[in-house]
């Protein structure tokens, strides 16, 4: 009876302490927000948190002089939502930046609930962003805040790093980012664009957000679907998945989208898509 007692009072702990940091963490992704929408209204008073536009609105000077501090900047980044066997959608969701003055860390906090595992992937990128624009931002903080429509588990969120580069790398040069343009891929801290899964997915889910450039990383133009195919034997039905490789500018063509989709190696070559003229 004693050893029951103790078995169950240490079980009673263990829930108690996991209850604890399950509140703790959803306090810290409410302040994360509402410090986040605090910058952005501050740079972009008449922008509604809902609906949010995508591109760059630059802040105001700090008492350094540097103007990064209340900076903000949004754009999409796609994922991967996975429905079953075989089956896939693509999401396209909004990432919002802000900068503010800190000590060089980076902060992740999401609406509604998704589950994306970007904390990472984000530092990383933010490292890279700092390379590339060549700025010592020890003394600044970066804040995201991905933006959904639904409650969702999305796969690979270390594919947004590349995104969050240039989200990153825009606030710390002030410059403006086009809204029609959307990337997928990992980054280093070198700046260097890695592989990622579910391309065709994630570009459809670019071209309904109104994306007319996909940035993918170097090889991947093209891509694996799973076609599927029913055989009917007497009253049993028998489902087969079939992989298919299609180019991925061709099948969003064939769905009806006009996207032109360019693979890029680096940070820089994706910056420069990103910032370009029309």
């Amino acid at each position: 009876m004693a050893v029951e007692a103790l078995k169950n009072r240490k079980a009673s702990s263990a829930t108690y302490a996991l209850l604890c940091l399950l509140v703790a963490s959803l306090a810290l992704n409410v302040v994360l927000s509402y410090a986040l929408l605090y910058e952005i209204r501050r740079s972009a008073p008449t922008t509604s948190p809902a609906t949010p536009p995508i591109g760059t609105s630059k802040g105001t000077e700090t008492t350094t002089g540097t103007s990064y501090s209340h900076s903000s900047s949004s754009l999409y980044i796609v994922g991967v939502v996975s429905e079953g066997a075989f089956t896939y959608r693509g999401v396209a969701l909004i990432l919002q930046g802000a900068l503010i003055e800190g000590e060089g860390k980076v902060y992740v906090s999401t609406t509604p609930k998704i589950g994306i595992e970007l904390q990472e992937a984000a530092e990383t990128a933010f490292k890279a962003a700092r390379r590339f624009a060549g700025v010592d931002a020890s003394n600044l903080d970066l804040l995201l805040s991905v933006i959904g429509s639904e409650n969702i588990y999305v796969v690979d969120g270390p594919s947004a790093g590349a995104a969050v580069a240039v989200l990153a790398s825009s606030l710390l040069l002030n410059r403006s980012i086009r809204s029609d343009v959307v990337i997928t891929g990992t980054i280093d801290e070198l700046g260097n664009i890695g592989p990622v899964g579910g391309i065709v997915y994630k570009a459809e889910a670019a071209a309904k957000a109104g994306a007319k450039i996909f940035l993918v990383p170097l090889g991947q133009r093209t891509d694996v679907v799973y076609v599927t195919v029913e055989r009917r034997v007497g009253p049993i039905t028998y489902i087969r998945y079939y992989p298919q490789l299609v180019d991925v500018e061709e099948y969003l063509r064939r769905k009806g989208y006009d996207v032109k989709v360019v693979e890029v190696s680096s940070l820089r070559e994706a910056f420069d898509y990103f910032t370009s003229v029309r």
